[in-house]
């Protein structure tokens, strides 16, 4: 799929209007499948290369948390105009990855987590700080604030046994040993990010490898039919979860991870 650059931010994409709102199906649903609701923030390209920007209310569930909770505000990435802050990032900005090179950015977007939220997970609202060189010299650059879903590329000798590849994704939470990497619980509301190429990708956040979003091989048997177009209305970059393109390198569990870094 090609996606031509947009027009320069802020041009025509005023008068795009975005797919018809699927948030508002929600009052259609039955009672008792409808869940607790948040407010999404998206900016994204179409596949026309139309740059679109929306507020949405849609389910807080996993499947649609899993999205947006990737990384704090000022997190830096780096761009073909050097280092970004993720708030800065506009869809159609070249993003230096690790193996295919420079790809534009398709989607940024954006949730507001609160701290002791009726009917949020305690796990939704914990960050993870990877501090300062805690991964080698710049890695990270400095200390890195992620989201609860946020993933680090793993390289050991046991990845290629384990899943016939040379790394693999594993959550950031489950590196959390109290010195390079520490769970932090928000005292006041915490704005996250998340952003998304075509395919699953290994980008730089503050010099440490992280995944880009991905909603994963199987996400169609992980969405239920009735929420699947709310959940595509999210992502006008994609057409179906078939159009998140491929994921080269494997996603490992805090176990699994834990029995690599034992050499189990």
């Amino acid at each position: 799929m090609v996606y031509p650059r947009p027009a320069a931010h802020g041009a025509a994409s005023a008068n795009i209007t975005p797919r018809k709102t699927p948030s508002a199906r929600l009052e259609h649903l039955p009672q008792r499948n409808t869940p607790i609701t948040r407010r999404y923030e998206v900016r994204s390209l179409t596949p026309e290369g139309e740059q679109v920007d929306f507020m949405r209310v849609a389910p807080a569930t996993p499947v649609f948390e899993d999205a947006f909770a990737g990384f704090a505000r000022g997190t830096l990435f780096s761009t073909e105009s050097g280092p970004v802050a993720i708030e800065d990032l506009q869809p159609g900005m070249m993003l230096e990855t690790g193996r295919a090179g420079m790809q534009p950015v398709l989607w940024v977007g954006s949730m507001t987590v609160y701290p002791g939220a009726a009917g949020q997970s305690t796990e939704s609202a914990t960050l993870t700080r990877i501090t300062a060189d805690s991964f080698g010299l710049g890695r990270p650059m400095p200390d890195l604030m992620l989201g609860a879903r946020a993933r680090l590329l793993y390289k050991g000798a046991g990845c290629q046994e384990m899943f016939g590849s040379d790394a693999g994704f594993a959550p950031a939470r489950a590196f959390v040993d109290g010195i390079s990497a520490i769970r932090i619980q928000p005292a006041a509301p915490v704005r996250v990010y998340h952003l998304a190429l075509h395919g699953q990708q290994i980008v730089m956040a503050n010099g440490l490898e992280v995944e880009t979003y991905h909603p994963g091989q199987h996400a169609d048997m992980m969405v239920e039919p009735e929420i699947r177009d709310i959940f595509l209305g999210l992502f006008p970059h994609v057409r179906s979860l078939s159009d998140f393109g491929m994921m080269p390198l494997p996603r490992m569990t805090a176990f699994e991870l834990e029995n690599l870094r034992a050499g189990v």
